[in-house]
């Protein structure tokens, strides 16, 4: 084959492959259906009271785990989502727990990472070891200006066998979005990173 051949192969191969390269690509991060992005997470409140452990299979049966808190720019970020979303709910489960672990200890762990807790936001009073082995945000309701007012969530201790709502959490979905161009079509592919 001559060069002449091969050089004219090599252009006509580059530029049927111009056709179909993407025109634009854009990396977007989204929450799964009815969940909400909150910080870097996407969290979904059931108001239906449940036990931590229903709670926990509750969450798994959507792709998801009970809520873990990392540091105080997510819970601020928590804080301000759930009187929103959930105004009157004074407390709802956190993965956080000692389960498994020597009575002894106040080590509590965040069962959704496996991670020792470290960041432990107590409500006044708190922890009270002997009150469980579960971690609750909980809300207390004041009634002193004659009005129903609910104080931020915080941790509290809670038996596991107890009551209450809950939050799942998954991580954002990323996505990579291209717009492809070709001599037929125009049509935008969604691909999961």
């Amino acid at each position: 084959m001559s060069l002449l051949k091969i050089v004219g192969f090599a252009l006509l191969g580059l530029a049927l492959g111009q056709l179909y390269q993407p025109a634009s690509t854009e990396t977007v991060s989204v929450c799964p259906t009815n969940f909400t992005r909150v910080a870097d997470k996407c969290l979904l409140v059931d108001k239906s009271w449940k036990n931590w452990y229903d709670s926990d299979r509750h969450c798994r049966s959507l792709n998801a785990e009970l809520l873990s808190i990392k540091n105080q720019t997510e819970l601020k970020a928590i804080q301000e989502w759930l009187p929103v979303v959930a105004p009157y709910d004074p407390e709802f489960w956190t993965s956080g727990n000692k389960l498994g672990e020597a009575k002894a200890l106040v080590d509590y762990y965040w069962q959704s990472t496996g991670e020792q807790a470290r960041y432990l936001p107590w409500n006044q009073g708190q922890p009270t070891p002997a009150s469980g082995d579960c971690l609750v945000l909980y809300g207390s309701v004041s009634m002193s200006t004659g009005q129903m007012v609910m104080e931020k969530h915080l941790l509290s201790v809670k038996n596991c066998t107890q009551w209450a709502s809950h939050i799942c959490q998954t991580p954002l979905q990323q996505f990579t979005t291209q717009l492809c161009l070709n001599p037929s079509a125009v049509y935008e592919a969604k691909v999961p990173v």
